[in-house]
């Protein structure tokens, strides 16, 4: 089937991923429509993509000139059935809940080209169990991560009704953009990546919670040890270097009592209660008050940027 067919990509929310998504189709060459109802999280995310550009820019990884050819490659639209009626490939990235996704997904199949894949950036919901879904074949999760126009890998999940041929025209169509997909066969909730970020958090909660230690303590502790030993040697491949005998060793040892449920940190509700949303809202564990969304963004894709630079040369 291969990709040459894909011409027209529809984004819907423009929220913390979706203008990174339309960014990074358009960068790809893509016709893109950009569509939320909200027109505010419209304009900003039109914002932010104009800064990310300007940024690629200024490390040299952007020609000059062509940041106005990508953003004209961009529509803002309020109206599903505008972007819809011509999309080839549709990248849904609401909140992550399953009615709203069951609802967009009715009318995505309503609106859209029988010919056009209907995927998901879900990072944990079943969306293939929705009773309302008819295209079957067509229907995937692409998981992103943030910031996706920087971010490589993807993981592109199947349905147990999802065609090989979808699938591999996905990962096709990626791996073109530069990205580094993966396919699952199998729905597991929260993939690869989200289910190591969920054991991480409970002790990262615990910590916090029972003050342990301080956010910046933590933070401190991962960037200068797991930080820099990760991007070479993963999460498996470490064993190998430490010793296989060793790691068996300390699987013997006594236990330290790790947690093992999930339920909402402390920390964080009380956060949340205060309005201390993170970067949007100028306030999260750290003060972000006093500085635009678009500079601090900025700051850390200059920072993700470089390392991605470094790793891919090594």
């Amino acid at each position: 089937m291969g990709t040459d067919w894909i011409r027209r990509i529809l984004v819907v929310g423009a929220g913390t991923m979706g203008h990174s998504l339309a960014q990074t189709f358009a960068q790809g060459g893509y016709s893109v429509a950009l569509v939320d109802i909200n027109k505010e999280a419209l304009d900003k995310g039109a914002s932010l993509i104009a800064s990310n550009l300007r940024t690629l820019e200024d490390l040299h990884l952007l020609e000059r000139g062509k940041r106005k050819e990508i953003i004209k490659r961009i529509r803002l639209l309020t109206s599903l059935e505008e972007g819809a009626r011509d999309a080839d490939l549709v990248i849904e990235a609401i909140f992550e809940d399953l009615e709203a996704k069951g609802e967009l997904f009715q009318q995505l199949e309503t609106f859209c080209p029988s010919r056009t894949i209907l995927a998901s950036n879900t990072s944990y919901l079943n969306i293939f169990e929705l009773k309302t879904l008819k295209r079957h074949e067509q229907i995937i999760i692409t998981h992103w991560f943030v910031p996706p126009h920087i971010i490589p890998l993807v993981e592109v999940v199947k349905g147990p009704r999802t065609s090989r041929e979808t699938a591999e025209t996905m990962k096709e169509l990626l791996s073109q953009l530069g990205k580094k997909p993966i396919i699952m066969d199998t729905f597991i909730p929260g993939f690869i990546v989200n289910r190591l970020q969920r054991a991480l958090a409970r002790e990262i909660f615990h910590l916090l919670d029972n003050r342990y230690a301080t956010a910046a303590d933590i933070d401190t502790a991962v960037k200068a040890s797991l930080g820099i030993r990760i991007p070479i040697l993963g999460v498996v491949q470490r064993y190998d270097f430490a010793g296989i005998d060793l790691a068996l060793q300390f699987m013997k040892n006594p236990p330290i009592n790790l947690v093992s449920e999930d339920k909402p940190s402390e920390t964080i509700k009380r956060l949340v209660h205060q309005g201390h949303l993170g970067v949007k809202s100028g306030r999260g564990f750290y003060d972000y008050s006093g500085k635009k969304m678009e500079e601090i963004m900025r700051d850390r894709d200059i920072k993700l940027l470089k390392l991605k630079d470094f790793l891919e040369a090594t």
